[in-house]
């Protein structure tokens, strides 16, 4: 409040009281209060908060004088409506945008998972996985770097996004054959 009556040319006193421009006001009784509390004049009895200051001040709607308000003071508020058109296409970007989320995500746990049993198979030479390991260990590593540097352009390659799914199909496989090879040796 104090900083809109101040950009509109009203000075305040020490004791927050300024010229009241509702009457003709020769000593100042028209008080401001802190913390955005609005203002009231105590000769007239015309108080209320900013958009009623400024609706009144200029002879404006309360809609109008909110407009006036984003206007002067450049404040970050869309007032203009969108089109039908412009309402369908953000859905569509928040669509799309949670479906890239969502597979960013997803590809980035599959293949963190399958690098980390690359790295352990490629730890032991006797391991059933371990040729495995050393020929997709760069390659998946390479994939998650392609992954964080740019998720859409890698979302929009098909044959990329169909080898997540392999990928994690051989994850689901690689479980089974260890179980079934805990299962042999118990």
């Amino acid at each position: 409040m104090r900083q809109v009556a101040a950009y509109y040319g009203f000075r305040e006193d020490r004791k927050h009281l300024c010229l009241c421009p509702f009457h003709a006001d020769r000593h100042p009784s028209m008080r401001i209060y802190p913390n955005d509390k609005g203002f009231y004049c105590f000769s007239c009895g015309k108080g209320g908060d900013v958009i009623t200051f400024v609706s009144a001040l200029y002879g404006l709607s309360n809609e109008q004088a909110c407009k006036k308000l984003i206007e002067d003071f450049s404040l970050p508020i869309k007032t203009e409506f969108d089109t039908y058109r412009e309402k369908r296409e953000r859905e569509k970007n928040i669509k799309q945008q949670r479906e890239l989320d969502h597979f960013r995500k997803y590809a980035d746990v599959t293949l963190r998972m399958y690098w980390i049993l690359l790295c352990e198979a490629s730890r032991d030479p006797e391991d059933p996985h371990f040729e495995e390991a050393m020929q997709e260990m760069t390659i998946t590593e390479y994939r998650l770097q392609c992954l964080h540097d740019d998720p859409a352009e890698y979302y929009a390659d098909r044959k990329a996004v169909k080898k997540i799914g392999e990928i994690r199909d051989r994850i689901d496989r690689w479980y089974r054959s260890d179980d079934d090879q805990r299962s042999l040796s118990g």
